[in-house]
């Protein structure tokens, strides 16, 4: 298996043949499905936008540490952006001697302008100069080019071309730049990796990637790792793990890491600028029609996300145990709507049950993979309601 290389220039083209544009779309479509992954040039992102976000990426990082921590967030649960230092995320848990250290990177975020979004206010580092404004071109360029993605997905799956757009108004979608040091004469820890293996949750990341090193596995199990080729001026596309639900596991939302280069390899120092693309927090996603019979329940995305971090990271009771009720206060409805779904799971037709039981080993063994391979998530519930079940998410990227 092979991540297919997919020239995406007619999605530019408003005036484009439809029966050439749906042929692009099925394209989409069948690498959505087989792997999960796609490399796409011919995008028409402006490459001045480009070089200049690249450049004052590159300038931030080439700080001292002690600049670049004054744009780090002293709360990530009221800032979840910044910087992050090296080996400052992702830490795995401990296993005895043989407990893995935090991934090989560091790290400067932002999220949207718009605060509709329900996302606090964007801030920035004082330094270097302009890299406010080459960030802002490049978030909304790439915003741009999702928006043309997401058209040519959902004429894949035969919807309405602004099917998944309608869902954006105010999305979420979150920019993230990665330093990933030169190795030479440092010797990582036993299992230490540049990014440990992982899915993304929300819907398509979009990543410019500055060097290879990045792999794919689809059989999460046991899985099999194969290189996603390095394509200069290309971009690497990934679906997340919602779009698998929306999609009903038609699409994968695909295992991938980045592996510390193997010696003699020469490849140094690497950067990438990852935008993750996410919808409107309060957007309904119900399984497409088409899909078949639904594995899935309609839910909205920020509950989506919720439940998946709590219980891939085995949380779930802890968190129903904080939020039950006290003094007359309502349970906290997230929790209390993962356990209507449990409650609601032995009382689903035989077939269902059937249908669904590959994708329940699945899910377990992702969640076992991830609680190995360094997902932190610390959950805290004060109070009622959703706003004050405290999600403290250490997320991989590539």
């Amino acid at each position: 298996m092979e991540v297919p290389i997919i020239d995406v220039s007619l999605l530019q083209q408003a005036d484009a043949e439809a029966e050439a544009l749906q042929q692009l779309a099925e394209r989409l479509g069948e690498a959505a499905e087989a792997i999960g992954f796609i490399v796409i040039t011919h995008h028409g992102v402006d490459e001045a936008i480009l070089q200049r976000a690249w450049a004052a990426t590159e300038a931030f990082f080439d700080q001292d540490e002690a600049q670049k921590l004054l744009a780090a967030t002293e709360d990530e649960q009221s800032y979840p952006y910044g910087y992050s230092r090296l080996e400052g995320e992702v830490l795995s848990r401990t296993r005895g001697e043989n407990g893995v250290r935090g991934d090989l990177k560091e790290m400067f975020s932002i999220g949207p302008k718009d605060s509709r979004s329900g996302m606090p206010p964007r801030r920035w580092p004082k330094s270097p100069p302009h890299f406010r404004q080459a960030w802002e071109a490049y978030y909304d360029e790439m915003l741009a080019l999702a928006h043309r993605l997401l058209r040519g997905l959902a004429l894949a799956l035969r919807l309405q071309p602004d099917f998944f757009r309608e869902n954006m108004g105010r999305h979420q979608c979150a920019l993230r730049a990665l330093n990933y040091p030169d190795l030479e004469g440092v010797k990582p820890a036993p299992g230490q990796l540049r990014a440990s293996a992982h899915t993304d949750y929300g819907v398509v990341t979009i990543l410019k990637s500055g060097g290879p090193g990045l792999q794919v596995a689809k059989d999460r199990g046991n899985p099999q790792w194969i290189d996603v080729p390095h394509v200069e001026g290309a971009f690497v596309i990934n679906l997340g793990d919602l779009m698998r639900r929306w999609t009903n596991n038609r699409w994968a939302s695909t295992l991938h890491r980045v592996i510390v280069p193997p010696e003699g390899s020469g490849w140094g120092r690497r950067q990438s600028m990852a935008f993750f693309v996410n919808i409107n927090g309060d957007a309904e996603v119900r399984v497409i029609d088409g899909t078949g019979k639904p594995k899935y329940e309609p839910i909205t995305a920020v509950d989506f996300l919720l439940k998946r971090h709590l219980t891939a990271m085995g949380a779930l009771d802890q968190a129903q145990a904080q939020a039950q009720p006290t003094d007359g206060a309502a349970a906290d409805p997230v929790a209390a709507s993962v356990e209507e779904e449990k409650a609601a799971e032995p009382q689903k037709p035989l077939e269902e049950e059937a249908a669904s039981a590959e994708d329940v080993k699945e899910a377990e063994a992702e969640m076992q993979l991830e609680e190995e391979e360094g997902v932190e998530v610390e959950v805290e519930v004060e109070g009622a309601g959703k706003d004050s079940l405290l999600l403290r998410i250490s997320r991989l990227c590539c």
